[in-house]
């Protein structure tokens, strides 16, 4: 018995070479928290929330909400170490939670974002609101936001749902704004012409695993054009089998057609912690709001077929020692190479 345990040992060894061998590599890498994004007056790391980054004469422009409201941030490369960037805070005051593109037709950049407001029974309500600069890296040329009129979601019994974290894109005519309450993608539209008023009832665009913040694509694939949304959502985490949030994806071959599941769950999503490699255990574990970096920046809201980077934003320690301070702040995924 003895003489055929070299044997087995051996085939043991190549069988967990060939299962570790086969075992999927994670298709995004996660950066350290970017705590190089200071805030305003100081060198301190910024709390930052919900961030938008758009790629314009070479730079990437980063929008974020803080304390302060939405702060801005240039630079040049997307690598979490560098020079300190002290954030400006900008002057679409009240606005939270923005997306930031360049519109063709009027030849300015738009941030669409969220203001709360008090309705007529003094519950507090979010709303879609716009706001606009000739440019995007002047921080005070922000015009004061705008609300957009659009009819508040109702339930099946008819009772007003609240919704956020609105979002545009434009497609031929018409410009689609979408916005999330629990379990529901909410959807409406207006002429391009008549944007950004003129809005339709909202609609039911999808029911899912949604906790907040979609943000919505166009790409152009093999098979052809198609849309793309990534969706927060939330499920076991595979590794600690806790609660944590993710990214979801869904598709749909029209804005206002049926939108299906791509890549919804926690051990197969868009980006999570079931294809993220994670290094650096300063991070939550959470991949809370995020959007895909493209390389356009215009209100078609065009996105490669495999985009290469991903924004996000998360709690992570200051240091990494037990009972260590935590703050949001943003981070960035690379996907792999294949």
């Amino acid at each position: 018995m003895h003489r055929f345990r070299p044997a087995s040992a051996a085939l043991l060894l190549l069988a967990a070479a060939s299962a570790a061998a086969d075992e999927p590599k994670p298709e995004w890498t996660m950066s350290p928290p970017l705590f190089r994004l200071a805030k305003n007056n100081s060198d301190d790391p910024a709390i930052l929330l919900d961030p938008c980054a758009v790629k314009h004469d070479g730079k990437w422009h980063l929008f974020a909400g803080g304390p302060a409201g939405v702060m801005y941030y240039p630079f040049d490369d997307t690598t979490p170490d560098g020079p300190v960037v002290r954030g400006r805070k900008t002057s679409a005051v009240g606005l939270a939670v923005p997306q930031v593109y360049y519109h063709r037709a009027s030849k300015k950049w738009h941030m669409v974002g969220q203001q709360s407001y008090k309705d007529g029974e003094g519950k507090t309500r979010v709303a879609p609101v716009l706001s606009v600069a000739d440019k995007v890296d002047d921080p005070d040329g922000w015009s004061k936001p705008a609300r957009m009129e659009i009819a508040q979601p109702l339930d099946e019994k008819e009772k007003l749902i609240g919704w956020m974290d609105f979002y545009v894109i434009f497609d031929g005519d018409k410009a689609h704004l979408f916005a999330t309450s629990g379990g529901r993608l909410w959807r409406s539209e207006t002429k391009a012409t008549d944007f950004p008023q003129g809005w339709s009832k909202p609609v039911v665009a999808l029911k899912g695993n949604i906790v907040y913040a979609s943000h919505t694509y166009r790409q152009e694939t093999a098979k052809g054009p198609r849309f793309i949304t990534t969706i927060t959502s939330s499920g076991p985490d595979p590794a600690t089998k806790m609660g944590r949030q993710f990214q979801a994806s869904y598709v749909a071959d029209k804005l206002d057609g049926e939108w299906k599941p791509e890549a919804v769950k926690p051990d197969a999503p868009f980006v999570g912690f079931g294809n993220a490699a994670i290094a650096d255990p300063r991070w939550s574990r959470h991949i809370v709001h995020g959007e895909p970096l493209r390389e356009g920046s215009d209100e078609r809201m065009v996105l490669e077929a495999e985009p290469a980077r991903f924004v996000f934003h998360a709690r992570a320690k200051l240091k990494d020692a037990e009972g260590a301070t935590a703050i949001d702040c943003v981070g960035l995924l690379d996907r792999s190479k294949k």
